[in-house]
């Protein structure tokens, strides 16, 4: 996570804003990112797919009569064929994509993230806390996600990545010690998939 947000700032400071459209494609392959799938190309907004090192991150650009007015580099958590194809190939050779993707609403963060709060709230509320351990695992089951990896499993904590559907999430659990009573559950995005969580979504 360290090193996915290093990249994230640094490649927001060097985009900045207050720049013309053709600013963006220039500095991103300047700086070694391939641009992988173009989800937006509108007067008002512009997104791109990038990767680089392993790395992928989603470009968001506001414009105002060709000039941006905000920039925001954030997950890219709902990722274009292109860009999967990319993340795994080792002997990919990049090319700017030709055209903008042809699902946009189905792989834009952007488009996706009010909803993926709404899941997460509920999940999270559903799920609850002043559990036993032994609750969660079959729980989430319950509620239609399948539990496809278990990356933590102490005393203190139980940390799960979970499928349904398109979309992986990574559900945390923390323990009381002494009453080992669940006293936290958090849901967040799931950035770094296992092998067996990109299986159950259908990627290998």
């Amino acid at each position: 996570m360290k090193v996915w947000s290093e990249g994230k700032d640094q490649l927001e400071k060097e985009l900045g804003v207050g720049k013309d459209k053709a600013h963006y494609r220039q500095t991103i392959e300047k700086l070694g990112y391939a641009i992988t799938s173009v989800n937006a190309d509108k007067p008002d907004y512009l997104e791109y797919e990038v990767v680089k090192g392993g790395q992928s991150y989603e470009v968001q650009v506001d414009l105002s009569n060709g000039i941006s007015k905000k920039i925001d580099v954030t997950t890219n958590m709902w990722r274009a064929d292109e860009t999967k194809a990319a993340m795994k190939n080792k002997d990919y050779r990049y090319t700017y994509p030709a055209t903008v993707t042809k699902n946009p609403e189905k792989v834009s963060d952007r488009s996706r993230n009010k909803a993926w709060k709404g899941e997460k709230a509920q999940v999270e509320k559903q799920l609850g806390v002043h559990r036993d351990r032994a609750y969660y695992g079959p729980a989430l089951e319950k509620m239609g996600y399948q539990v496809t990896s278990i990356n933590e499993n102490d005393k203190g904590t139980l940390e799960m990545e979970v499928v349904k559907g398109d979309t992986s999430y990574e559900v945390q659990v923390d323990f009381d010690d002494k009453t080992k009573k669940s006293t936290k559950v958090d849901v967040s995005t799931n950035m770094w998939e296992t092998e067996a969580t990109e299986r159950a979504k259908g990627n290998l």
